[in-house]
């Protein structure tokens, strides 16, 4: 599928927009609610189409919502210097980089999977994010043996961190973000098929070597702001109940929210749900 041909069918009353960063064109779906921005990140082999049924949430309508393709996903260019910018610190820099384009430089950030890491190593290098809220992401790394003790060992590693697995396995990941309690739209397959192998194999690569990247348990130990983690109870990826065990400088409500029945998406199987509690956290701001 080349880039040209890859479109992703715009929201109601959303707005299709690009912003130029350093790594390339970023595409993506904005609404003015008359509120405070909160700017969505989605995972790996994914795209801003993730978050189409939370982005109709009602409870969401007074905000300005912003979500995101990534260097590399969806309607987003491909990075223009692969090994600097697929990287973790290359990531985050972009990011900060496109919402300080959109005017959003202080916005409140929901990182989900890959996109919680990216948050969380921004706000390590320095973001003025008004808040996190973090879905499918356990702060660890970088370092081989912290991330290997984190999550749960599976076929599917191989479509995380490779540059061409097979197209029978990618599609198993996608049943296996989204969960089993609905079904999954073929918009996502064809997000997991545009995404750019080379950001899953030099992100993985790089995480697990460099010591560049923030250490994840320290920034969420140490940074003032709010942050809510909002977790599925049957998340595949990791043990979620190890997220209680983690230190958090300034958890929101002071513990994990879980949400029963759901898995690595939320925001998917649960919107109204998902959709609420983020909505109860940005208004307690």
């Amino acid at each position: 599928m080349t880039q040209s041909a890859y479109t992703e069918a715009v929201p109601s009353v959303f707005e299709r927009r690009t912003v130029e960063t350093p790594a390339g064109r970023m595409a993506l779906w904005e609404r003015d609610g008359g509120g405070p921005a909160l700017v969505l990140v989605h995972g790996n082999t994914a795209s801003k189409s993730a978050f189409r049924a939370l982005l109709g949430e009602k409870a969401l309508a007074p905000f300005r919502l912003v979500a995101l393709d990534l260097i590399g996903a969806g309607e987003s260019e491909r990075a223009r210097n692969p090994e600097r910018d697929y990287t973790m610190p290359g990531m985050a820099k972009t990011l900060m980089a496109a919402l300080q384009g959109l005017n959003c430089g202080g916005a409140a950030v929901l990182g989900w999977s890959l996109g919680g890491h990216i948050a969380i190593e921004a706000a390590g290098q320095g973001a003025k994010f008004r808040a996190m809220i973090l879905t499918g992401t356990p702060p660890c790394g970088p370092g081989a043996e912290e991330i290997l003790s984190v999550f749960t060992p599976s076929d599917l590693t191989s479509v995380v961190t490779g540059e061409n697995p097979p197209a029978e396995l990618v599609r198993q990941y996608v049943h296996a973000l989204y969960g089993n309690t609905k079904p999954i739209p073929e918009e996502f397959f064809a997000a997991a098929q545009r995404f750019d192998g080379r950001m899953r194999r030099i992100f993985s690569e790089h995480f697990l070597m460099s010591d560049e990247v923030k250490p994840q348990r320290r920034v969420v130990a140490e940074w003032p702001k709010p942050i809510a983690v909002i977790e599925g109870e049957e998340e595949p990826f990791f043990d979620a109940k190890s997220l209680d065990a983690l230190k958090w400088k300034n958890l929101w409500r002071g513990e994990v929210q879980y949400i029963a029945g759901s898995g690595h998406a939320p925001f998917f199987e649960q919107p109204a749900r998902y959709g609420a509690l983020v909505a109860e956290f940005l208004n307690g701001l």
